[in-house]
């Protein structure tokens, strides 16, 4: 029995990388330069550190990606059907509910006072 064609369907990965994080990649490369060579107004020391950690934040969210199981899309299609959903949740006390209301029942609580008392020794069996 053969396999099925199931390398076809998979999405392509060019050092364990998928298109879009690559894109990833590649972008955070780009603010960092950018940030480097055009924005910092700070001295070289601190622009190198601040360019390379620039580039990094994405770089570190695609490795993170890859290695979990988190989908952003997902995650931000759930959000988005939470806010318009009909029945979401209000934070706060919402509206006052009347809740239990206790009466007095006067016969009920007569017939137990006036009950014979415990013997205690005759309950453990002295």
């Amino acid at each position: 029995m053969h396999r099925a064609y199931k390398h076809l369907t998979d999405r392509l990965r060019i050092a364990e990388l998928t298109i879009p994080q690559i894109a990833g990649v590649f972008t955070g490369l780009l603010c960092g330069l950018l940030f480097a060579l055009y924005v910092s107004p700070f001295s070289p020391y601190l622009t190198l550190v601040l360019s390379i950690y620039i580039a990094g934040v994405p770089a570190g969210t695609v490795v993170l990606a890859t290695s979990t199981e988190f989908d952003l899309w997902l995650y931000a299609k759930a959000c988005v059907g939470e806010l318009l959903s009909d029945g979401r949740y209000t934070p706060g006390p919402g509206e006052e509910t009347p809740g239990y209301s206790l009466t007095a029942n006067d016969s009920g609580g007569r017939a137990r006072r006036e009950a014979e008392p415990l013997d205690l020794e005759d309950l453990w069996g002295l």
